[in-house]
């Protein structure tokens, strides 16, 4: 197996593996705690800013100009940093079995697939970062590269997501809960790193991406026009892989600055051919789709209810006539009970018209075994709100929720 599908198996992380260990509770106790909305300047660069979240935990790196000039901006900005978290991990997949060359062979193929503008950032940090261009992109390909040697087998992706709006919020604006799952137990240690980027290309939309620094493909996101996109590992329904095509966490980048509605978003996926399976929730403050991306064709599916959608790692039943016999079933509810955990919250009294911020921060909350989909993989959760243009986001077992308002950061006035 080429470690680009290996790596895109486990992105989104294990979960048959640990069902049994996080049918019970899951603690989501705090390194630190507070919930900053201001964000404090902390230093600039040829133009570029970095700012630290209210409570000095996560950084927000803003970023303008040419591709090349952005990257520029961002190795300049946190040119330690990176250095840090490269030889950190780095050192930590060295002592569990892959040495660098490995690391650096599995880096060089991941990036291989990318597009021009992740290329362009990739040359601008080497510039003035400190780094080279293979330590950039071995970086890049890190959290990876620890998903293998953490998990050591081949298993399905567990990232999972759901969005409110209409009848199911206060006041009938959309706000999206997403776990992005990995590994906890290797990869909290490394939450220190978590950061929000915000890109502002010299044309096209502005957008925001949420990732540990120095990964720079996307699969969290949030353009200047209020669209959010979360990416799913869909490859336990569609377990193939097309080689020469460009990987959708680099497509994922291209939407969000070309694409201004959900419309726009979604028919755009649809209309290009996917590498591997994904399932992608694009949102605005209005509703939600969920873009079921197989590897021979896609489809736009929306929920169930008017107001509600979920998704985890498989399409979901009923597929159209002609995917008969080319995806996998989804698995039992008891040996995955994600989906319907989230959908039995967000019709259940305690949630029902009181999924704001404040009431998906609750539903986060809750672990598999409690009725969430929440487990002992689940590294980092984001909560956006489209209509106030703000993302919060918090790495698990290392601080509690973080505010950054982007309305202004996304402007280019």
């Amino acid at each position: 197996m080429d470690f680009r599908k290996a790596c895109r198996t486990q992105v989104a992380s294990i979960f048959i593996i640990v069902t049994m260990m996080v049918l019970s509770t899951v603690s989501l106790g705090s390194g630190q705690s507070g919930a900053g909305r201001k964000l404090n300047l902390d230093r600039s660069f040829e133009g570029g800013s970095a700012y630290r979240t209210e409570d000095d935990i996560y950084w927000v790196l803003e970023l303008s100009g040419s591709w090349l000039q952005m990257g520029r901006q961002y190795g300049g900005l946190v040119k330690d940093e990176l250095r840090r978290f490269h030889d950190e991990i780095t050192a930590d997949l060295t002592s569990r079995g892959m040495g660098y060359e490995a690391q650096l062979a599995n880096a060089r193929e991941l990036d291989a697939t990318f597009g021009w503008p992740i290329g362009e950032l990739v040359k601008g940090i080497s510039e003035t970062s400190g780094l080279s261009e293979d330590e950039v992109i071995v970086l890049n390909a890190s959290m990876c590269n620890l998903s293998m040697v953490a998990m050591q087998v081949e298993m399905p992706g567990a990232c999972s997501g759901i969005a409110a709006w209409g009848p199911f919020t206060p006041d009938g604006a959309l706000v999206f809960g997403r776990n992005w799952d990995i590994d906890r137990k290797s990869m909290s240690r490394y939450m220190e790193y978590l950061s929000v980027v915000i890109f502002k290309p010299e044309t096209g939309n502005s957008f925001a991406n949420v990732h540990p620094l120095g990964n720079l493909y996307l699969e969290t996101g949030l353009n200047d026009k209020g669209i959010f996109i979360e990416l799913n590992n869909g490859m336990a329904s569609d377990p193939r892989c097309v080689a020469g095509l460009e990987d959708t966490v680099s497509v994922l980048v291209t939407v969000l600055n070309e694409c201004s509605t959900v419309k726009e978003a979604a028919d755009y996926l649809v209309g290009r051919p996917a590498d591997m399976a994904y399932i992608i929730q694009v949102a605005d403050e209005k509703g939600c789709v969920s873009v079921e991306r197989a590897t021979f064709g896609a489809r736009i599916r929306p929920g169930e209810q008017e107001g509600v959608i979920a998704a985890y790692n498989n399409f979901i039943l009923p597929y159209p006539e002609e995917w008969a016999g080319r995806v996998a079933d989804p698995p039992a509810t008891k040996e995955d009970p994600r989906y319907e955990n989230l959908i039995e919250l967000a019709n259940s009294d305690r949630f029902f018209k009181h999924l704001d911020v404040d009431g998906m921060k609750k539903l986060m909350d809750i672990g598999v075994g409690e009725g969430g989909a929440v487990h002992g993989g689940t590294v980092l959760q984001v909560i956006a709100s489209p209509k106030q243009m703000s993302l919060w986001i918090r790495g698990l077992d290392y601080s509690d929720w973080q505010e950054v308002r982007l309305e202004g950061l996304l402007s280019r006035n």
